[in-house]
């Protein structure tokens, strides 16, 4: 039996922690496969990262063009894509894969290091979130996106689902809420545990992404992927000298 294939596209991280191995490693522990195009070279390790460089445009179309010439991916995860130019190029690719869900996991900063987005960036997504079926931002994340205004905004562009990451907020409980246009559809309180953690959001979008594959009903995929991800941390290991990695298998 053939697993089901998620389309990722991200960037590269050599620790191993976040980014594309993230993703094939999640995608791989639950049943599925993963195809991949990287988006972007880092330099980064358990600590943070330190620089960044884009593929070009035409480098990822050809990569993704590749792939869809062969493979029929049931669902699409994006990862970081920091520069503007490859925003159309991705929108291409997921248009022609009408109905297959996309998630998109907006990678705006590094937990230790800053930015990891090139100016005007932001300001080229509008057409990337018209196509994205459900969004998992982080609280700053969200904020950057929704510029002072309602969250209704973000599905005024688009989406159809978003998943705030209450992992940023303070208080001994994270809270890890679904919406849709209509409100809140799923919320997920676990304790907060002592650890930094290196590749946790991309485990998570990931996990998002091979359930709906799976067929999983939105509330539901997000329900397993958090619990996934949950069991990640908690048997999480400490590679470096920095940040714990979430035990994905």
């Amino acid at each position: 039996m053939i697993p089901p294939l998620v389309l990722v596209l991200a960037g590269h991280d050599p620790s191993g922690g976040a980014g594309i191995q993230a993703d094939i490693e999640t995608i791989h522990s639950l049943g599925g496969h993963a195809l991949t195009a990287i988006t972007a070279l880092t330099l980064q390790d358990s600590r943070g990262v330190y620089a960044f460089q884009s593929v070009s445009a035409d480098w990822l179309r050809r990569q993704a063009d590749i792939l869809l010439a062969d493979f029929q991916p049931a669902a699409v995860k994006i990862g970081m894509i920091a520069e503007a130019s490859l925003v159309p190029v991705i929108v291409d690719i997921v248009r022609q894969l009408p109905d297959v869900p996309v998630v998109y996991d907006p990678v705006l900063a590094g937990n230790l290091h800053g930015s990891l987005i090139h100016p005007g960036f932001c300001e080229a997504l509008p057409p990337l979130l018209q196509c994205t079926t459900l969004l998992t931002p982080n609280v700053p994340e969200l904020q950057i996106l929704l510029k002072d205004q309602p969250l209704t905004s973000l599905f005024a562009q688009g989406i159809r689902y978003l998943l705030c990451k209450g992992g940023h907020q303070p208080g001994a409980l994270i809270v890890n809420e679904l919406f849709d246009r209509n409100g809140c559809l799923y919320q997920q309180t676990t304790p907060r545990l002592a650890a930094e953690f290196h590749g946790s959001g991309c485990t998570l979008a990931a996990a998002c992404a091979i359930h709906l594959a799976q067929g999983q009903p939105m509330p539901v995929a997000v329900a397993n992927a958090l619990q996934f991800t949950t069991a990640c941390l908690n048997s999480a290991f400490t590679p470096g000298h920095g940040q714990k990695f979430p035990r994905r298998s």
